[in-house]
């Protein structure tokens, strides 16, 4: 753990990454240690969620890389509630490209117990914050593409990027059996799109059970997004 000097006079959260100087806390798990240290976050802050509203702030000053789109507290809990009504609730739950958690954390204030978690991410921060936050749940910092375990309850917000998306679609359709199923955030008309025809090749494979929009927008992309519950065929 990196040990950091107590910060005086704190700035507000909106104030912060642009004020920052170079021995403060910059990613998430820094911001974390610092909080473990000193009782209290780097930053002045009356929010209830600072994983999520920090990162927002720090892609503000430094861009949003890997398509790290972070799916707002209201829409996270919209899709935790579907998920609770979709999955099998014997089954673990894959928290798909994690991120700062957000999903877990409207499962868990669904009642669902961190235990019963599975999450992976790509980015190395993004992993150690989740791992931090939720230290009951399994995670691994991991490529979609290198797990190859049945995933029988998907919860994502997957990248953007056609190329990307539809290889995330063909990942989930190798990793679920039939019945197995996903709540995920998608780029809206994703699954109607024709061309190119890879897209519609996974999206075959799978029944769509529900399509709803995304009510909110991104802090960082005019993006829109809707949420779909898919069941593999």
């Amino acid at each position: 753990m990196k040990p950091f000097e107590k910060i005086m006079k704190r700035p507000a959260l909106p104030n912060y990454y642009r004020q920052r100087h170079f021995q403060w806390p910059d990613t998430l798990p820094e911001i974390f240690d610092y909080l473990r240290q000193h009782d209290e976050l780097p930053f002045l802050y009356g929010g209830d969620n600072w994983p999520y509203d920090a990162m927002c702030e720090r892609q503000r000053r430094q861009g949003v890389f890997a398509s790290q789109f972070l799916t707002p507290d209201l829409t996270a809990r919209q899709m935790a509630a579907l998920a609770v009504r979709s999955f099998d609730n014997e089954s673990r739950i894959v928290d798909a490209c994690c991120g700062t958690g957000q999903f877990t954390r409207a499962l868990i204030a669904e009642g669902i117990h961190s235990t019963s978690m599975v999450a992976f991410d790509a980015d190395t921060d993004m992993a150690d914050i989740y791992c931090r936050l939720y230290p009951e749940a399994t995670v691994m910092r991991s490529l979609f593409q290198e797990i190859d375990f049945r995933c029988e309850n998907v919860i994502a917000n997957p990248p953007f990027e056609t190329a990307e998306c539809a290889e995330f679609l063909r990942w989930l359709g190798d990793v679920q059996y039939p019945g197995d199923k996903a709540v995920l955030l998608l780029p809206v008309g994703f699954i109607d799109k024709q061309r190119p025809k890879t897209v519609q090749d996974v999206v075959r494979r799978f029944c769509t059970l529900c399509r709803t929009p995304m009510q909110e927008s991104f802090a960082r992309t005019a993006c829109r997004a809707e949420i779909v519950v898919l069941e593999r065929r």
